[in-house]
């Protein structure tokens, strides 16, 4: 490995503090939301257990063998404990997902190489929604969105070799399929496999991030039993719509060609995008990005060059959501058709977040925007309003 300059990252300075400060704010956000709990009525509350054991995928060259060791890092392990809770289906949200489970959860993470990345923690919001039960058996679909802290990061002379985690804070997102047994009327086994990713979204360089195959073995503890969720029906539907959304966007940005310089560069962006909804539980769109990257046109030696109208892009995108009352998670897969770099109509790219609703129909919203489905560009700090019509 190869470090032509050394560069000295300025991690408690004022803008990396105001940066992490937003991004928990946010994250506290969506984790502490009540979706719509009922406290009037009964909570089922439970204990979760997990134990994870993934491969770690080799997508960057730390990962597949430049480092101290000098050998690759294949290994995870994680150890989960959450507080779940779940009910009959109280709310609107509720019945449309079958009774989902949701809640907070806390994981240590282990990559067998302390030295160089530690032993981060994750914190995160969890949610489940089941798939199909069949009596004792159930299978859910399981996702959950927070932040981890405590890394060993890039330092450019104690730390060189890590270019996957740039940051002490990066984002935690956990994709799972579940297989939950109900074994005694308190207590659940299960099995679970799942796909594990951490960065920070751009927010400090280098950030090639990591990503993990895992399996997960589940014990779950009720208190106080179970709810009754097998007849859980819709008792009403809401009108179906057609919206508009319109999204402001704001991040910042380092090309990873200047990865280990200190030269970060605003991007600023609209959205516009037509969503339809096919059922309650979720709507897809159409729309547009126009973003303007300070930065893209840097110098080779990472330094800001004059802007003009090649710092533009406009992207084409599909956008699937899925809603769960006031929280929207956000998928998208887009193209650009401008970009100075790229060029038109080559390269593809991707948007993964969630936004809330503050106030009626408008949201914040945080997204991490990436190309080829694991190299993140930035993340996307956003506030949106959302026209609505019934169809």
């Amino acid at each position: 490995m190869k470090h032509d300059k050394v560069y000295h990252f300025q991690e408690y300075d004022l803008l990396s503090s105001m940066k992490a400060i937003i991004f928990i704010f946010i994250m506290a956000l969506f984790t502490t939301v009540s979706l719509g709990q009922e406290k009037q009525k009964k909570q089922y509350r439970h204990l979760a257990f997990d134990w994870g054991y993934g491969d770690i995928m080799p997508t960057t060259e730390f990962v597949e063998g430049d480092n101290l060791k000098g050998v690759p890092l294949t290994r995870y392990q994680s150890y989960s404990l959450k507080m779940l809770w779940q009910n009959p289906g109280y709310t609107h949200w509720q019945q449309v997902f079958k009774a989902p489970y949701y809640g907070v959860g806390v994981s240590l993470n282990n990559f067998y190489n302390a030295d160089e990345i530690g032993y981060p923690v994750s914190i995160y919001g969890v949610i489940g929604m089941p798939l199909k039960r069949w009596g004792k058996l159930a299978i859910h679909s399981e996702f959950q969105f927070g932040m981890a802290v405590g890394w060993k990061h890039y330092e450019a002379e104690d730390n060189a070799y890590n270019m996957a985690i740039g940051s002490p804070i990066t984002v935690h997102v956990t994709g799972e399929l579940n297989a939950l047994y109900n074994l005694t009327k308190h207590t659940d086994i299960g099995i679970g496999t799942g796909f594990v990713h951490f960065s920070n979204g751009g927010m400090e360089r280098p950030n090639r991030g990591v990503n993990i195959l895992s399996t997960t073995a589940k014990l779950n503890y009720h208190f106080g039993g179970r709810p009754p969720v097998s007849d859980v029906k819709l008792k009403t539907s809401k009108p179906k719509k057609r919206s508009l959304l319109l999204m402001l966007g704001y991040g910042n940005h380092q090309l990873v060609e200047h990865e280990l310089d200190t030269n970060y560069f605003a991007i600023g962006g609209i959205s516009a995008i037509y969503l339809e909804q096919l059922s309650q539980a979720f709507r897809v769109g159409i729309g547009t990005d126009l973003n303007y990257w300070w930065g893209l046109n840097a110098n080779p030696d990472g330094t800001i060059a004059p802007r003009d109208e090649s710092n533009l892009t406009v992207g084409l995108v599909l956008q699937p959501e899925v809603i769960i009352d006031r929280l929207t998670l956000v998928g998208g897969v887009g193209i650009y058709a401008r970009h100075r770099n790229y060029g038109d109509f080559t390269e593809w790219y991707q948007r993964l977040g969630a936004r809330y609703d503050i106030y009626k129909n408008m949201s914040l919203g945080v997204n991490v925007r990436a190309i080829n489905f694991m190299l993140a560009e930035f993340m996307e700090f956003n506030l949106a309003y959302r026209i609505d019509w019934v169809k």
